[in-house]
């Protein structure tokens, strides 16, 4: 897998903060994004062929959107609009790996599960934080093998402190591999 040796997440989030509708939730919000991310790179260590970048790109818009803490089926179409409007490309980023970022935005509401081991990954890293809203993660709503571990074992994530500790992880590591903790 080709990954770009430096994704610029701040000039990302300096994109996608003024447009976001959430970026302050407690529960939805830019601390969540951040823990998503973490809990993602981490799932993405241990999941064969996943894209570590696309993982944490979702992370960041996959609530960017949203619209109040309460029932918003639609966010997830509104994350996937504001990927695309971003111009990933521009980023380095390839045409899979857009399309990948928008559809795990746009799909990662109402429990589906994925094949794919990237959208696998992104789905399974925001369902594990669902603690926060008072719901135990389930195993049957994880798409992949570390992500069923996680939530069968109850296993609780650390938080990074800031992006650029999330970005320094993916400049650091080797995804889409399996690696012993």
């Amino acid at each position: 897998m080709s990954v770009p040796a430096r994704l610029d997440l701040e000039r990302i989030l300096a994109l996608v903060r003024p447009l976001s509708t959430s970026l302050d939730s407690a529960f939805h919000g830019e601390d969540h994004w951040r823990h998503v991310a973490s809990i993602g790179l981490d799932l993405a260590r241990r999941t064969h062929e996943c894209d570590a970048i696309v993982v944490v790109l979702f992370a960041v818009l996959h609530d960017a959107r949203r619209i109040g803490d309460d029932d918003d089926p639609q966010h997830g179409v509104r994350g996937a609009a504001l990927a695309r409007s971003l111009d990933l490309g521009r980023f380095g980023l390839t045409a899979p790996q857009v399309a990948l970022v928008e559809t795990a935005c746009r799909d990662h509401t109402g429990g589906t599960l994925s094949d794919d081991p990237t959208i696998g990954t992104c789905w399974d890293a925001d369902r594990l934080t669902l603690w926060r809203v008072g719901i135990e993660p389930a195993v049957v709503y994880m798409s992949t093998a570390a992500g069923k571990k996680a939530a069968a074992s109850g296993e609780r994530f650390d938080r990074a402190k800031t992006w650029y500790d999330i970005a320094g992880q993916i400049r650091g590591a080797h995804f889409g591999t399996q690696l012993p903790h």
